[in-house]
């Protein structure tokens, strides 16, 4: 029999990184936290990440974790991790909550030289599909241009040569 204060698996899965699976294998299942490469839940109030172990490629770290601690830092605005969670009731509730998230590990993965056009329309469908809203993915798509731009460069030569 499941705690009272446990917090579905379904919303837990909202606020993690998914490993990419075919289409046709992940609709066949429940997600378990074993499909999720980073996993933001709640543990006692406050918001745990936990990485999957055979995770080492210290790229994919750095980006898993810009993503996750987003979410840290948005239960923490809330008096529990669980009230956090049960906010999350509207696929456009999913896209407010994943879509700085995804920022911020577009920033990351940009910066280590990843194409941000391609990178940014696969966070894009990304979220919407994590929001069960794919229809809406253009959509998606130009919030994500819209709120989510690569920081001016600063320094010496930010104004050339």
């Amino acid at each position: 029999m499941p705690k009272e204060d446990a917090v579905p698996l379904r919303l837990l899965a909202i606020l993690s990184v998914p490993l990419f699976v075919p289409a046709s294998a992940a609709a066949q299942r429940a997600a378990t936290p074993d499909d999720f490469l980073g996993l933001t839940r709640c543990e006692s109030g406050r918001a745990v990440t936990r990485m999957r172990s055979d995770v080492r490629d210290t790229l994919v770290l750095a980006q898993l974790e810009a993503h996750e601690a987003v979410h840290r830092a948005q239960a923490e605005t809330y008096s529990t991790c669980e009230a956090f969670v049960a906010s999350i009731r509207s696929a456009r509730r999913v896209v407010d909550i994943e879509l700085p998230a995804y920022c911020a590990q577009w920033l990351v993965a940009v910066a280590q030289g990843g194409d941000s056009v391609e990178i940014r329309r696969e966070y894009a469908w990304r979220i919407a599909a994590q929001s069960g809203a794919m229809e809406n993915r253009l959509d998606v798509l130009q919030r994500f241009r819209a709120e989510c731009e690569v920081p001016p460069v600063t320094g010496l030569h930010a104004d050339g040569p």
